[in-house]
C-alpha cells in the first residue's frame, strides 16, 4: 500500500484584541507590531494557513477610542484577517456603526473587507442582521491543482445584553440555546458549503477556561454548549473570557484554543490533511505566546511607526495621548480577576465623576457621590508618570455620566446590592465609607464632604449620584430602577467618564 501524502494546514486566530495596539510591558500587552511579527513567523513554519478573529477586535481600548479605530483595518489586513466572530464589544458604537464599520477609515487598504459570522443574533424581524452571516468558508491553496475549504460557523455569548449599553443593541436578541441554534443553522440556504468543506470549525465569542488542566466552558449558558455533540465539526476557536485555553471540550473531546487577550497569544488549530482523499486525519490545538524580541521587517516596523505617530498627534479631551497628567507614587491595581473589593483606582474614578457633577450642578454644600460598576474600569496604572493613554486604558469606554437626585434610602439599597454583586464585582464609590453586618449587609453609610466633614447618611437625605451610563441602564446586573428616570437631573453639561477622569487627575500633582 502506498502511504498517503499529507499536508499540515494551520488556522490562526486572535481573540479579544480590544484595540491593544500599544506595547506595554507593565500590562503584558505585546503591541500590534509584535503580534504581526509572531504571526508572520508562524506563517513561514505553516505555509498552508488562514487567519481569523474570535471577536472583540476593538472596544475596551482608549487608544482605539481616541484614534477612532483607524489602525485596525491596516493591522488586520497585514495579518490577513478578513473573517471574524462577532464579539459583544463589536456593538460598542451601536448597530448602525457596526454595519458601516471601516467604510471611511483612512488607513483601510482599498481591497480589504471584514466579514462577521454569527448565527444566534436576530433583529426585530427575527432575521440575522445583514451585516453578519451565520457561516462562511475560506480557501487554502495547497498547490496549483489542490485546495481545501475551511468552514466557520459563528456564535456570540448570550450574556451580551448585560455587557453592552441597551440603546446600542435595541431590537436585537441573543439566543443562548446554542445547541438548538447550531442544529437549526443546518437548514439554512447555503449550508451545503459548510458540509462540503474539508475542515469545519466553530468560531465563537463564547468563553472557555482551564480548570485543573481541563478545558471547560465559561458562559451562563454553558449547559447548552455542553449539549453540542456534532462529529462533523473538527475543532473550536473561542474568545470572550480573557483566559489562555488549550485542550479538549465536551463528550466529543473537540480540540479548543483561546489566546487570552490583547494579542498575548496566537491560537492555532493544526490539521493534517490527506492530499489524496482531502480528508482531515488529525487536529491539534496549540497556543503560541507572542514574542517581543523578534527583529521587525520593514512592513512590521511601518505599523509600529503609524502607532507611535498616532500617540503623538491624537488628542482626547484636548490632550495628546502621550501627555503626562500626574505622577503615581506607587502602583495602583484594579484587577478584574479580583473584583470583590473597592479599589483605589475605583475611588479615584468616582471622585472624578462627583467633581464633574458638582461643577455642573453648581452646588457647593450638596452631598454628591460618584459610582461605577467594577467592570468599566479595565486596569490600574503603574508607579511613575501617568499619561493620558494610561488613564484611557484604565477607563476606555468614555460613557456618558448621568446625574440622579435620590434619597439616602435609595443609596443604601444601591450600595447593598453593589456589595452582593458576586458575578460582576463590587460597586465603586466616592466619599462613602461603610459599616457592614455579620451577614454582609450595609448597616451604616458615612459621607465625607470635600472639606473633610463626615456625617452618617440618613434615609431622607438628598444625594446626587453621578453614574456611568452603562450602570444606570442596567449593565453588569444593576437594575435600572436604582436610577429612576423621573429622578434624573436633565440639561447638565457633563464630560464623558474618561474626560472627567483626565480633567480630575490634571488637578492632582501626585496620587
Amino acid at each position: 500500500m502506498v502511504a498517503a501524502q499529507t499536508a499540515t494546514v494551520a488556522v490562526f486566530s486572535l481573540n479579544d484584541f480590544h484595540g491593544g495596539f500599544v506595547a506595554d510591558k507593565n500590562k503584558d500587552t505585546p503591541g500590534a507590531e509584535n503580534v504581526l511579527a509572531t504571526l508572520d513567523s508562524l506563517k513561514r513554519v505553516y505555509p498552508f494557513h488562514v487567519t481569523v478573529s474570535a471577536g472583540d477586535n476593538f472596544g475596551g481600548s482608549y487608544f482605539y477610542k481616541a484614534t477612532k479605530g483607524t489602525v485596525l483595518p491596516r493591522f488586520f489586513a497585514d495579518c490577513g484577517i478578513t473573517l471574524s466572530a462577532v464579539g459583544n464589544h463589536e456593538f460598542d458604537d451601536g448597530t448602525e456603526e457596526l454595519a458601516k464599520k471601516w467604510s471611511d477609515s483612512p488607513l483601510r487598504p482599498a481591497d480589504w473587507t471584514l466579514r462577521y459570522v454569527c448565527a444566534n443574533v436576530r433583529d426585530a424581524s427575527g432575521k440575522i442582521p445583514n451585516y453578519m452571516q451565520p457561516f462562511a468558508t475560506q480557501e487554502i491553496v495547497l498547490s496549483p491543482t489542490k485546495k481545501i475549504n475551511v468552514a466557520f460557523v459563528g456564535l456570540l455569548t448570550s450574556s451580551t445584553p448585560s455587557q453592552v449599553s441597551k440603546r446600542r443593541i435595541e431590537g436585537l436578541s441573543f439566543d443562548g440555546k446554542y445547541n438548538v441554534v447550531l442544529d437549526s443553522v443546518k437548514h439554512l440556504p447555503g449550508y451545503d458549503a459548510v458540509e462540503k468543506a474539508n475542515l469545519r470549525l466553530l468560531l465563537l465569542h463564547v468563553g472557555t477556561q482551564m480548570e485543573k488542566g481541563q478545558a471547560v466552558w465559561d458562559d451562563r449558558n454553558a449547559k447548552d454548549m455542553l449539549a453540542f455533540n456534532d462529529p462533523t465539526f473538527h475543532a473550536l476557536l473561542t474568545g470572550h473570557s480573557h483566559s489562555p485555553v488549550c485542550g479538549h471540550l465536551n463528550a466529543n473531546k473537540y480540540p479548543v484554543v483561546q489566546g487570552k487577550w490583547h494579542g498575548e497569544y496566537i491560537s492555532v488549530i493544526k490539521a493534517v490533511v490527506d492530499t489524496v482523499t482531502m480528508q482531515v486525519l488529525s487536529v491539534e490545538p496549540m497556543l503560541v505566546p507572542t514574542r517581543t524580541d523578534l527583529r521587525l521587517t520593514p512592513r512590521q516596523q511601518e505599523l509600529a511607526n503609524i502607532i507611535a505617530q498616532q500617540l503623538q498627534t491624537t488628542k482626547m479631551a484636548g490632550a495628546p495621548l502621550s501627555e503626562v497628567l500626574t505622577v503615581a507614587k506607587d502602583t495602583y491595581i484594579h484587577d478584574r480577576d479580583d473584583k470583590h473589593q473597592q479599589t483605589r483606582v475605583g475611588t479615584l474614578v468616582c471622585e472624578a465623576y462627583d467633581v464633574a457633577a458638582r461643577k455642573a450642578l453648581g452646588l457647593k454644600e450638596a452631598m454628591i457621590v460618584g459610582t461605577s460598576h467594577f467592570g468599566s474600569i479595565r486596569a490600574g496604572f503603574t508607579k511613575g508618570e501617568v499619561r493620558v493613554l494610561d488613564i484611557g486604558e484604565s477607563l476606555p469606554f468614555a460613557n456618558a455620566i448621568r446625574v440622579f437626585r435620590v434619597t439616602g434610602k435609595q443609596v443604601y439599597e444601591l450600595v447593598d446590592f453593589g456589595f452582593r454583586n458576586q458575578k460582576f464585582g463590587y460597586i465603586q464609590t466616592s466619599r462613602l465609607t461603610f459599616k457592614k453586618g455579620k451577614d454582609g449587609s450595609i448597616k451604616s453609610i458615612y459621607y465625607t464632604s470635600p472639606e473633610g466633614r463626615c456625617k452618617k447618611l440618613k434615609a431622607k437625605d438628598v444625594v446626587y449620584l453621578a453614574v456611568d451610563e452603562f450602570q444606570a441602564n442596567g449593565g453588569d446586573g444593576y437594575d435600572p430602577q436604582f436610577f429612576p428616570k423621573s429622578q434624573e437631573v436633565k440639561g447638565l453639561s457633563m464630560p464623558t467618564t474618561t474626560e472627567a477622569f483626565i480633567a480630575y487627575l490634571r488637578t492632582l500633582p501626585s496620587i
